[in-house]
């Protein structure tokens, strides 16, 4: 999809909430999605041509908000083709172990998205978590060794590892995920360590909760004592050695996952930084 269709519907959907003449900077495109931000008027427009997925993000936040989680306020959603979802912008730095409070308040926060609950199938059709865990752990692994990120020796070793997790995975709880909980997807005022927004549900789905938080944490694991005590135990929750174990592995997946989608991407640079974290996560 050409990029100026991608602007011009976000500029039809500004011109009605703002009227004509407010700016748009981009800040993220693809040929499919992009967003951008009306500095003037302080409104976020994402703009995707998969409407059904704007569309699950926008339901996903009304749901999150209903149950109290601080999101962006919604300003407008147009179906298109090209779907358009507009959002007041928040302005807040990321959720860093820096600011404990936070951390805490999010784990409280977090649970409650969780909460409102989610059934499979999973995102690769299964019905069982374990099943879906170990469908996408060799598939990730069979990328990886393809596309010579892993020799066979690690890829090998890896299939065994997460095989031995199954009774574990076989009894975890499973909630709504916000599937994509990068640290930059929780906003916080680093003044009052209050958290601000969560951000962004597109990938929002089925799961155990402790992916959300492996993900969270993957750059930053001192984050994850003061999420978990927030957090209060949901389903198995507790910061046991089995918990620990879950996030290794977890954070192990989103690695092997990521290091795939960035280099489909073009995004090289950062694929070599998550390479090398793996490689340290696979050694250690």
């Amino acid at each position: 999809m050409n990029y100026h269709y991608l602007e011009l519907a976000a500029s039809n959907i500004l011109a009605r909430l703002t009227g004509p003449g407010e700016p748009l900077k981009p800040l993220y495109l693809q040929h499919d999605r992009a967003i951008f931000l009306a500095e003037g008027a302080h409104i976020i427009l994402k703009v995707y041509s998969d409407v059904q997925a704007l569309r699950h993000d926008y339901e996903i936040a009304q749901q999150a908000a209903s149950v109290g989680l601080p999101t962006p306020e919604i300003l407008a959603f147009e179906a298109g083709p090209p779907a358009v979802f507009a959002m007041r912008q928040v302005i807040g730095i990321p959720l860093s172990s820096r600011y404990p409070d936070a951390a805490r308040e999010a784990g409280v926060y977090l649970r409650c998205l969780h909460g409102l609950g989610a059934q499979p199938p999973f995102s690769g059709g299964q019905h069982r978590w374990e099943e879906f865990i170990l469908w996408w752990a060799n598939l990730e692994i069979e990328h990886a060794r393809q596309g010579d990120v892993l020799n066979a020796w690690h890829a090998s070793e890896l299939r065994e590892r997460f095989e031995r997790l199954r009774p574990l995975l076989a009894r975890r709880p499973i909630g709504l995920l916000h599937g994509d909980l990068q640290n930059e997807h929780i906003l916080l005022d680093p003044q009052s360590q209050k958290v601000l927004a969560f951000l962004d549900f597109i990938d929002a789905q089925p799961g155990d909760p402790l992916l959300d938080i492996a993900v969270l944490t993957l750059w930053d694991q001192e984050l994850t004592d003061p999420l978990l005590e927030g957090y209060e135990g949901y389903g198995t929750n507790a910061n046991n050695a089995e918990t620990q174990h879950l996030l290794t592995h977890y954070r192990l997946l989103r690695l092997l996952g990521s290091i795939t989608w960035l280099l489909n991407r073009g995004f090289h640079d950062l694929a070599a930084k998550y390479r090398n974290a793996l490689e340290l996560a696979i050694e250690a």
